[in-house]
This record gives structure tokens, C-alpha cells and sequence, in this order.
């Protein structure tokens, strides 16, 4: 009997370890080149840039916002304090709401590597959802808030895990240099890697690794059908991981191999979508942090936004889904060219370097001050 439960166990963990390797080993050649494209894309569009595009009033700030924010690459710590610092140079607080809510749940790294687990539906999909989210929140915030009202207070740390006693360099930080007269190489190449290898890859690393171990752990336990326990289509599905999504702290990268997870085991592709939305968007501790930075009205849209966003788009992609007879999948997973599998072999080796470098270097300290941040009692700073 000992025998047989041992055995169990022992398939169970060779089964979960095997659905994580191999969730990271599809995903590694999209998140690295995500990771090289987010670092240029960081460099070519500096801050201050960002910052003079969202001071536009009215409608245009807010869908000029919601735009800029899709492709951003801004760790999700990262978010706040560059919204904060957008607000105090002249942002309105549509265009600033419209920001916070479209950048956490879209990034060049995360539709890539969305493309790469789920396919090309849900990767248009998913930016697209997250700029319709953010213009709904920037309207919400034009009939519900008024610029006279609660504005933008300083906080003594406005990054989660800054909060915790692990400072680190923001966009909003330092002017970003674009490298005049310093050669491709010191001018762009350098910091572009050094962003997008280092100092991006040192805000996923904890979460993206827990993100494929979580798609491990559902890939070897979730039933395989989840429609026939019925929680594959329909409204339920997507409030349940509303409900999730919501109050966890998970980054758009990390947020992708668990949905991914949850689409091959029988989700409806709208409901996967929900959870790719509100997974990153929220977290317990940003909603307390932007309470104490914008307003309480001004959470109380953000989330409503979010959630009342992130549903209709998942009912809108089912619909259409349903509509057009599209069938999402991974182009990796179905592909078997040894050119394509040394491409992911090396692209595997790679990433599993970076990541061990990384994290020995104290990737690991962010992550748990984030988790801290959010499951536990936040440190206040002591009064200057």
C-alpha cells in the first residue's frame, strides 16, 4: 500500500515538474525576444516622452494613455510611481487611470509570449481587450471624478516592494538616455540589453517562475475537461477568476502559462482572457497604494473598470470565437522542425541561465517583498 502511494506521488511530481519545464520551454524563445524588444522599445521611448504625450486634456489624453500603455515595458512595481510622477507634471486623471490600466496588462514581452502559448487569436486579443479596458476607465473617471477633487499625494514609497526595503531604479526614476553621439553599441544596444535582461528580467523572475510552476501544478491536477464540470463557457467561469485575479499579485508574464494552463484544460477562451486582464491589472497592494496616492473614487473606478472591462471583453472574444469557428492554440506546441526545436532547445538553455543568474544575483528578495507587500502587513516608512 505504501508502495502504491509512493508511486502515486512520485507520477504526480515527475507529472508536474514535466508540464513546468515544458510551459517554460515553449515560452522561452518569445519571452526572450520580448525581453530584447522591451529593453530597445525602453530606450528609444524615454519617460519624459511618455510623460509629454499624456498631458493631452480630455478624450485624447486618455486614448493617447491606453495606447502608449499597450507595448510599455514597466515592471508592474514600476507602474504607480511613473502614473504618480505623470499626474504631478499636468496628466489628468482619466489619462492617468486609462495608464494604470492598460500597462500592467500588456507589454511587448507578454503578447509575444502570449502568441507563443496560446496563439495568434489571444495575443491580438489581449492588447486590444487591454486598451478597450483603459478607455472605458479613462470615461468612467471623465463622469465620476473631477480634477478639483482628491488629487496625487506623495507617498514615502510609492513601489510595493520599494515599500519593503528593496529600492531599485524606475522609468520616472532618471531621464532615460537615448545615447546621442555614444555609438550603437554604448547608445543603444547596452542599456537595451542591461533593461530588458537585468533589470526587467529581475522584476519576472520570481513571478514567472511561479507562474509556470502554477500552469505545472494545473496542467498534472485540473481535470482535462473543465466544460464537462461546467466551468468551461459562460459568465461563471469569468467571475470565478475575477474573483481570483483580482486580489493576487501576478505580472502579465506570469499571468500567461497559467492561462494557458487553464485554456488547454477546457476554459473558454473569454474567460482565459479575463484572468490575462484582471490577474495583473489588480493586486491587494496597489489597490491600498493608490488609495493613498489617488483618492478612494478613484479605486473605486479603477476597479470597476477593470472588472466590468475584462468581462465584456471576454464575452466579446467567446462570441466571436464561437462566430468564426477560431481555434486557439499553441503554434509551438504543434510544430516539429528541427530547425524550430533547436531554435527552442537553445532558446530553453538561455532563459535557464538567465533566470539562475538572476535570481542568485537577488531577483528572489523582490518577489518575496512583493509577497510580503501583498499577503502580509505592509512596513510604513518612519516620518522624515
Amino acid at each position: 500500500m505504501r508502495n502504491k502511494h509512493g508511486d502515486v506521488v512520485t507520477a504526480l511530481l515527475y507529472n508536474v515538474l514535466f508540464e513546468t519545464a515544458r510551459t517554460l520551454y515553449l515560452a522561452a524563445p518569445f519571452l526572450l525576444l520580448g525581453l530584447l524588444l522591451a529593453g530597445l522599445l525602453h530606450v528609444l521611448l524615454p519617460a519624459q516622452l511618455v510623460q509629454r504625450f499624456l498631458g493631452r486634456p480630455g478624450m485624447g489624453g486618455v486614448v493617447t494613455a491606453a495606447l502608449v500603455g499597450v507595448p510599455l515595458p514597466v515592471c508592474s512595481c514600476g507602474v504607480v510611481p511613473l502614473a504618480v510622477e505623470m499626474r504631478r507634471k499636468g496628466a489628468s486623471q482619466p489619462a492617468s487611470l486609462s495608464f494604470l490600466t492598460t500597462t500592467p496588462e500588456s507589454s511587448l514581452d507578454s503578447i509575444l509570449l502570449t502568441w507563443g502559448l496560446m496563439g495568434p487569436v489571444m495575443a491580438v486579443a489581449r492588447p486590444i481587450a487591454a486598451f478597450f479596458t483603459a478607455v472605458l476607465g479613462g470615461l468612467g473617471a471623465m463622469l465620476v471624478l473631477s480634477e478639483g477633487e482628491e488629487d496625487v499625494e506623495p507617498a514615502a514609497a510609492v513601489c510595493d516592494h520599494c515599500a519593503v526595503g528593496d529600492p531599485h531604479p524606475h522609468p520616472s526614476d532618471d531621464a532615460t538616455e537615448t545615447g546621442r553621439g555614444r555609438g550603437l553599441w554604448r547608445g543603444l544596444l547596452k542599456p537595451a540589453l542591461a533593461y530588458g535582461f537585468v533589470e526587467m528580467l529581475d522584476d519576472l523572475a520570481f513571478w514567472l517562475l511561479i507562474g509556470v510552476f502554477a500552469a505545472g501544478v494545473l496542467g498534472a491536477l485540473v481535470p482535462a475537461d473543465l466544460a464537462a464540470l461546467g466551468l468551461g463557457v459562460g459568465l461563471l467561469p469569468m467571475l470565478l477568476v475575477l474573483a481570483v485575479g483580482v486580489p493576487i499579485y501576478m505580472c502579465a508574464s506570469a499571468s500567461t502559462p497559467v492561462a494557458a494552463a487553464l485554456l488547454a484544460k477546457g476554459l473558454s477562451p473569454g474567460a482565459a482572457l479575463v484572468f490575462l486582464l484582471a490577474g495583473p491589472a489588480t493586486n491587494a497592494a496597489t489597490v491600498v497604494l493608490l488609495g493613498r496616492t489617488f483618492g478612494r473614487r478613484f479605486v473605486a473606478v479603477y476597479l470597476a473598470s477593470v472588472a466590468a472591462g475584462a468581462v465584456a471583453a471576454g464575452l466579446a472574444l467567446d462570441a466571436l470565437t464561437a462566430a468564426f469557428g477560431w481555434r486557439l492554440s499553441s503554434p509551438l506546441a504543434a510544430a516539429g522542425s528541427p530547425a524550430l526545436a533547436l531554435l527552442e532547445g537553445l532558446s530553453f538553455a538561455v532563459l535557464v541561465v538567465l533566470l539562475a543568474w538572476r535570481l542568485s544575483a537577488g531577483a528572489w528578495r523582490r518577489g518575496i517583498a512583493e509577497l510580503r507587500a501583498t499577503f502580509g502587513r505592509r512596513r510604513t516608512s518612519p516620518a522624515v
